[in-house]
């Protein structure tokens, strides 16, 4: 398949393939949503730094240097860079809590999209994403609601992470980061049983 995505590429003789996705994260459904991105090439990264809002996904805290996407997103960057094409990969950040949840996620989209309109230098008009966003983020306050408010307190720490630089240290200790997780995935587990 990603063969034939390039095929068509070369025959519209594309320089440049962008890939999208999302990415699950330590972030609050009311802060604006990062964007990481993956390069195929070390030449990008200078290019992407300059990109608002937007983090390589190898500068983000505990991963070494290094990243990796799974699926077609990730296989079409290989194959990209194969085939001579420039390839990136952005990926909007979803709150780890939403993760599995039966909703679209319109403020990442709405991020990713503010990358690609200033790289590519169209405007995009984004009303009607908005309006969804809008729709969603009721749905997902009736949601976060519901989670208990022990865990709420530990997960509304995450409005106040700021990223001054790529992956900077925010007022979430890792202790802290280790107990919500294991509280999402827990309350999530209950949830599955009936709970």
């Amino acid at each position: 398949m990603a063969k034939v995505v390039l095929d068509v590429a070369e025959k519209f003789k594309c320089r440049r393939i962008y890939t999208s996705g999302a990415a699950v994260a330590l972030t609050h459904h009311t802060t604006k949503p990062r964007v990481w991105a993956v390069p195929n090439s070390e030449s990008l990264i200078s290019e992407i730094r300059e990109y608002r809002n937007t983090v390589l996904m190898s500068d983000i805290e505990g991963r070494g240097g290094h990243g990796n996407i799974t699926g077609l997103n990730g296989l079409l960057l290989g194959v990209a860079k194969k085939r001579g094409f420039e390839a990136i990969c952005l990926m909007g950040e979803i709150p780890v809590y939403l993760r599995g949840l039966p909703l679209y996620y319109p403020k990442a989209s709405r991020s990713v999209l503010e990358v690609l309109s200033h790289s590519l230098k169209i405007e995009v008009n984004l009303d009607q994403l908005d309006e969804l966003d809008q729709r969603v983020q009721r749905r997902i306050e009736e949601f976060y609601q519901q989670i208990p408010l022990a865990i709420r307190g530990q997960l509304d720490k995450l409005k106040h992470v700021t990223y001054d630089k790529p992956a900077g240290p925010g007022p979430i200790t890792e202790e802290e980061k280790k107990r919500i997780m294991e509280d999402v995935e827990r309350f999530f587990k209950k949830r599955g049983e009936g709970g």
